[in-house]
């Protein structure tokens, strides 16, 4: 059918009279078989066009520790219209590429080269002498120069703790072989290259064909995009059948893969001939990491806490809480004392006189209380000077403690709902790690990569059990305390009304959720870190910041404190932005965050200055205009103490907005984190200024934790900042700020951040809890509420 076909259409152009086409397709269809002679070594010129096919037959002498490239060049002509085709056989395969060979972006190159795979010789670890059959042709009417050349590679195999230094171009890729000693059963593999041409590295099976091309080689076996650096930490039991692995370089086209700045990639235009991108590398196979160490450091790790424990429950022993000793023999006449004045004051009215510019004030009532959204409208103030606790605790003891109570029950409602798909989620991830190969998928420190198990980074999900052990130390030291507290109220319930601040602990518990959670998702999160899943690594960073603000202003303010599904709706829309901002971080963006972030702080500025009396709500502006407005617009400030914290607090938050909008830092989620730690600083500090200018005592205990937790913080902030990786950039720029492990052979930077950080969040914690055990015997209407 296809011979008459073509003789159907040569009779058509005889009937034309074009000759020279007829001769053209003839010399297509059947063209002449020349039979070339070429040496091994020898640099074999030809000419060649459509009417005739060159045939060599190579031999060459095969040694097992070397390998065989064919080398091809030719002239190239822009006005050429077909390429040359050139087939190389072994015996048992058959690789072929094209001249000029092209790439998928227009660029052109007139010279290229393969290595010949050693699984295709008959025998493969004997030297023998071997025959290579290249066939060379092409359909171009016109002729065509080219010239041919195979050459030995001598330093094919790689050796543990032996440099190689070798040069690879998008044209000529380039592989070694390796295999692995008996008594090794792991290596680790690192690139390094002074310059940042985009590359592929892969680590494939001793089989063949070897995935040597552009399309294909991303594909294959363990892969990485590489600038600078790469590395691979790769196992004997990945390759059962050989014991032997490739490792194949393939430069790339263009730096689009791995450069971060598009702007920078080098992206020629179509038809660019023989660009000059070749690759300066080095390769060093180390033998294994001594994984003692990393046994070591998960039995040091291990002890240090469990130690902490014994010691924690050794002074807990040794120690009763401070409400089980409240010095016994003054307790009897403080309860009468306060027992009298309870008499006295519930036989007085409820409203009470302005004094120095302070409002004159009704409490509500319970039930008021809950129909108007649990904000309390007007505050009794007493003659002290200034609003004290006593006049911000009106509420029953009882109905405050259950409404406290809610925010630990949610805690734990989101910490479940919250982390179950995520330990799901993160587990395919791992999955798919190790069936595609491909390591761009998470942004791990390779340099110092500990595999345990099933999880490729071990070291850095270990590093966060401080979070989950110091969090549940913590409920326990809450729970303690609760129930000391409980038996101080059952006993002394008059002292417990009249003295000191209200103790609630429901705050403490919801802490202690969330540092333990923390861990939990910090360890997730470190599973495969990448931008789609950065926000478990922050959520609950999140959640315990805000939360810990809470509880500050909680402590001396418990009737106005806010309710929890306020409270976590505000987190949650806190974690929406902040998923946005990663995956939109423009210009736009931070524009609008700034002007939310000011806004924001106006309102609570105006909820926290008038103590409850302005709502939050969409109209928030016109209450806060009505407020001002009732108290006076140039009226001097009613409450001084609040302004002095809430002026420059505001500086400060305004400060952080614009540098956002302006500087725009390279992680959102970082930045954000840091502004609500900024504000949590600042709160605690004019905290305990407020404690030092009205004279409150501070316990032993108290002042330890305080100066433990300025130390573990001012240490663990100084690795945070020692980046060693980055999902804000491609993963071949992430790889270039990898560092190695630097504490016993298993933890980097990173992972001393998270011990470090999961003691300064513990003692913040245990501050927060004894800060104001100094004040317990202080008559409540006596301290103030700032």
């Amino acid at each position: 059918m296809l011979s008459l076909l073509i003789y159907l259409f040569l009779s058509v152009i005889i009937i034309h009279g074009d000759q020279n086409v007829i001769n053209s397709i003839q010399s297509i269809i059947n063209p002449d078989i020349e039979i070339k002679n070429c040496t091994f070594g020898e640099i074999c010129n030809g000419t060649i066009n459509s009417t005739s096919v060159h045939f060599y037959s190579v031999e060459y002498s095969f040694d097992p520790t070397m390998a065989i490239r064919v080398i091809t060049n030719m002239t190239y002509k822009i006005e050429q219209e077909a390429p040359l085709v050139i087939v190389v056989r072994q015996i048992r395969g058959v690789i072929s590429w094209t001249l000029p060979y092209t790439f998928s972006n227009g660029m052109i190159y007139s010279s290229a080269s393969r290595i010949l795979c050693l699984q295709n010789e008959i025998n493969r670890t004997h030297p023998h002498t071997s025959r290579v059959f290249i066939e060379i042709s092409t359909s171009n009417t016109d002729w065509i120069d080219y010239s041919l050349q195979l050459e030995n590679i001598t330093e094919f195999l790689l050796e543990t703790g032996v440099s190689r230094q070798f040069f690879v171009s998008p044209a000529m890729p380039i592989y070694y072989k390796f295999t692995f000693p008996s008594t090794i059963e792991n290596v680790f593999i690192n690139v390094r290259s002074s310059d940042q041409l985009c590359t592929i590295v892969s680590v494939q099976s001793f089989d063949c064909p070897v995935y040597d091309v552009s399309e294909i080689g991303m594909r294959q076996g363990h892969y990485q995009t590489m600038a600078s650096i790469a590395s691979f930490n790769v196992y004997a039991s990945e390759f059962p059948k050989r014991n032997t692995f490739l490792l194949v370089f393939l430069v790339q086209p263009t730096d689009a893969d791995c450069l971060n700045d598009q702007e920078q990639t080098i992206i020629r235009p179509a038809g660019v001939i023989d660009v000059q991108r070749q690759k300066n590398a080095t390769v060093t196979i180390h033998p294994p990491a001594n994984y003692n160490f990393l046994y070591i450091a998960i039995f040091i790790t291990i002890g240090l806490f469990l130690l902490i424990y014994f010691v924690a429950f050794t002074i807990m022993c040794k120690h009763a809480d401070i409400y089980d000793h409240l010095a016994p023999d003054q307790l009897p006449l403080l309860e009468a004392i306060a027992e009298r004045e309870i008499a006295e004051r519930n036989n007085n009215q409820r409203g009470y006189q302005t004094f120095q510019g302070e409002e004159n004030v009704v409490s509500t009532s319970e039930s008021e209380n809950e129909q108007s959204g649990g904000a309390i409208e007007v505050i009794a103030t007493s003659n002290v000077g200034f609003v004290t606790v006593s006049d911000l605790c009106v509420k029953d003891y009882d109905y405050s403690k259950q409404k406290f109570r809610i925010y630990p029950q949610t805690m734990l409602t989101i910490a479940i709902f919250y982390s179950l798909p995520v330990i799901q989620l993160v587990l395919q991830y791992q999955l798919n790690i190790n069936s595609s190969g491909n390591e761009d998928l998470c942004y791990f420190n390779f340099l110092c990569i500990r595999q345990f198990a099933m999880l490729t980074a071990f070291n850095s999900v270990f590093s966060n059990i401080g979070y989950c052990a110091l969090g549940l130390l913590f409920l326990i030291i809450v729970y303690r305390r609760d129930m000391a507290y409980a038996r101080f109220l059952t006993k002394y319930p008059a002292i417990g009304k009249e003295y000191g601040i209200p103790q609630h602990f429901g705050l403490f518990y919801a802490m202690g959720i969330g540092l333990f959670m923390e861990g939990l998702m910090s360890g997730c999160y470190h599973i495969c870190p990448s931008k789609q899943n950065f926000q478990f690594d922050t959520s609950f960073m999140f959640i315990v910041a805000v939360l810990n603000i809470i509880k500050i202003y909680q402590t001396r303010h418990p009737d106005i404190n806010p309710h929890s599904a306020g409270s976590f709706s505000f987190l949650a829309a806190i974690i929406l932005i902040t998923v946005i901002g990663v995956y939109y971080d423009e210009q736009w963006f931070w524009i609008a965050y700034a002007i939310i972030h000011i806004l924001a702080c106006l309102a609570f500025t105006g909820k926290i200055y008038y103590m409850g009396r302005l709502k939050v709500t969409f109209r928030v502006h016109i209450h806060l205009y009505r407020l001002v407005k009732e108290h006076g617009f140039f009226s001097r400030p009613r409450y001084l103490n609040r302004m002095m914290i809430l002026i420059p607090a505001n500086c400060i938050n305004i400060a952080f907005a614009l540098y956002g909008a302006i500087i725009q830092p390279e992680s959102f989620p970082n930045h954000l984190l840091f502004v609500f730690l900024g504000n949590l600083a600042i709160y605690l500090m004019y905290y305990i200024l407020m404690k030092i200018i009205h004279r409150e005592n501070f316990t032993r205990f108290s002042i330890v934790f305080l100066l433990l937790a300025i130390l573990f913080w001012s240490s663990s902030l100084y690795f945070f900042y020692q980046q060693v990786k980055s999902y804000e950039v491609q993963p071949a720029i992430s790889r270039m700020r990898n560092r190695p492990c630097i504490l016993l052979n298993t933890f980097d930077v990173h992972d001393i951040w998270h011990l470090l950080s999961s003691f300064s969040l513990f003692f913040s914690f245990l501050t927060l809890l004894t800060l104001d055990d100094g004040i317990r015997k202080e008559k409540r209407k006596e301290l103030a509420a700032f």
